[in-house]
């Protein structure tokens, strides 16, 4: 339970420290006199999201702090979170005015996700607005799943839905993938095959280039390097430096400037025979072929185009690129393999999740008497004997919850045929449907604290005075905090908490007190009578006290 709740700067409250008592204790207080700061603080505790507009104007952060006893079992789950343990336990939630909140357990930052499991064990906290929710169907198969037991399963079940729901999306990312990719290869597949056409392993584009020119030139090449050939003929070049050398030679000069020229005309005379032979040879090698030329002027221009198509600079660049092509054809085929591995892995992870389902529904079946029949025992405390209460479970389609379509049927009088509870109840009935709900899990989850805002809304009378006995039972196995307008409620608490509003130094404050047996009596007769209390008032307040 929680043994003491601490208040900083918290919207209207400046400062506040309250010793809980176990039991049932309610809270009462006019309208706005700030009975929701506290359901706001409580839900702080259970990791709801923190709103700056919270921040009060006495500090720069608000802050909300619960000492809550431990409980043995704590203990795994402080050792599985690496947190400190103590017999004591502080829970904390600090706001700053930019929004930004941080939440600490026995002084250890937190993440919410860790605080919200912790809290949710140690507290519940139920709104006005819950009630209304009630007629909701997704509210009444998660109530009914705390009813039946079924909360982990299906917490593991949803766990299980978003894995697969998740498997699913990948997979359809994965196929529009290839789809997309598909349409690429195709593309690809024809650059491949013009790239390949030019067999760039064979050809060597460089020396492509020199026989083009060769094929394009060979006129004008034959008739240079025929007169080239004649270089050694009679009276050829050849001939006339072979006189010089020879001229020289007999004057055998010792001049060392014409030893020089001597040697230049030496390296001259084989030159020109070196330059005749082989003009001769590679006239002598020149074929005329002209389906060669067309051969090699296609491949050129085709070589060129693919340069300039891809805006690439030689024959190096383009083998790159059909490697690259290559490589993008291999990746499709490493797809359409991780396609077909996802696949299997999908029709596996469905079959799991459709036999879970299936177990799950069918476990959701087998408490449906069980239950009906708690509720119908609880409602007749709450002065519905008439009342006929059941639910109608069917299979549905595949969802994040199950297969199973749940709704609350109900009649509140006899002779008429049960309807959703959403079309037959009054708001007094759902107050008491919903009270009786709640009893009922808190005793199945041994809740050790419950805080509910206006549970009794709707009722009066007799019916108000059963509900507060209902709620003081409760009060026995939990520590229980009920925010009421009732005097019939009010009078059937162990301990009493008002809640004042009141202007201090030109702010409006709230302030939250104990109050002792004579202000409780004041209090329950201010709730029968208004601001005007009269001793009939008064003398009925102590009738339901005692």
């Amino acid at each position: 339970m929680i043994q003491k709740l601490r208040i900083s700067n918290f919207a209207l409250i400046q400062d506040l420290e309250l010793d809980l008592n176990d039991g049932f204790t309610v809270l009462t207080g006019e309208t706005g006199s700030g009975k929701s700061i506290l359901l706001n603080a409580f839900s702080l505790l259970l990791g709801e999201r923190a709103h700056s507009s919270l921040v009060g104007a006495y500090g720069k952060k608000a802050i909300v702090e619960a000492t809550i006893d431990a409980l043995p079992s704590d203990k795994i789950f402080f050792e599985l979170n690496n947190l400190d343990f103590e017999k004591t336990i502080i829970v904390r939630r600090e706001i700053v005015k930019d929004g930004k909140s941080r939440a600490f357990i026995n002084d250890s930052p937190v993440g919410l996700n860790t605080l919200k499991a912790f809290s949710s064990k140690k507290l519940m906290v139920h709104s006005q607005y819950n009630t209304f929710e009630l007629k909701s169907k997704n509210t009444q198969l998660e109530l009914y799943d705390l009813l039946s037991g079924n909360e982990e399963k299906v917490n593991e079940f949803i766990a299980l839905f978003d894995a697969f729901q998740e498997h699913k999306e990948a997979l359809s990312s994965l196929k529009r993938k290839l789809e997309k990719s598909n349409k690429d290869n195709d593309y690809n597949q024809f650059l491949r095959e013009e790239i390949e056409a030019l067999n760039l392993d064979e050809v060597n584009y460089n020396e492509l280039e020199g026989e083009l020119f060769k094929l394009e030139n060979a006129d004008d090449i034959r008739s240079i390097l025929n007169q080239t050939a004649q270089f050694t003929e009679e009276n050829g070049i050849y001939a006339s430096v072979k006189e010089y050398i020879f001229r020289l030679e007999k004057l055998g000069a010792k001049d060392k400037t014409l030893t020089e020229i001597l040697d230049r005309l030496y390296n001259l005379e084989n030159d020109i025979s070196y330059i005749a032979s082989e003009s001769s040879y590679y006239t002598d090698s020149m074929e005329n072929d002209p389906e060669r030329k067309i051969h090699v002027v296609k491949l050129w221009d085709e070589y060129n185009r693919l340069l300039l198509k891809h805006n690439l600079s030689n024959q190096l660049d383009l083998v790159e690129l059909l490697s690259n092509l290559s490589d993008e054809q291999d990746n499709l085929d490493a797809l359409k393999s991780l396609i077909t591995r996802s696949e299997k892995e999908f029709v596996l992870l469905s079959n799991k999740l459709i036999d879970f389902a299936e177990k799950l529904h069918e476990s959701r079946e087998r408490a449906r008497q069980r239950i009906a029949d708690q509720l119908k025992s609880e409602l007749e405390k709450l002065k519905l004997p008439e009342t006929k209460f059941d639910f109608e479970i069917i299979k549905s389609e595949l969802k994040r919850t199950g297969i199973t379509d749940l709704s609350m049927v109900f009649s509140a009088n006899k002779g008429y045929k049960m309807i959703g509870i959403e079309n037959a109840a009054s708001g007094g009935e759902l107050s008491r449907l919903m009270l009786a709900l709640l009893k009922i899990i808190s005793e199945e989850k041994k809740m050790p604290t419950i805080l509910f805002d206006e549970i009794d809304s709707g009722v009066s009378g007799d019916v108000a005075d059963k509900i507060g006995l209902l709620l003081k039972q409760m009060g026995i196995q939990s520590q229980l905090i009920v925010i009421s307008h009732l005097p019939q409620v009010a009078s059937k608490a162990g301990s009493h908490l008002v809640v004042e509003k009141r202007d201090v130094e030109a702010l409006t404050r709230t302030f939250v007190r104990v109050l002792n047996e004579k202000e409780r009596i004041h209090e329950v007769a201010r709730l029968m009578s208004g601001s005007d209390i009269t001793k009939a008032a008064l003398s009925n307040a102590k009738s339901l006290m005692n």
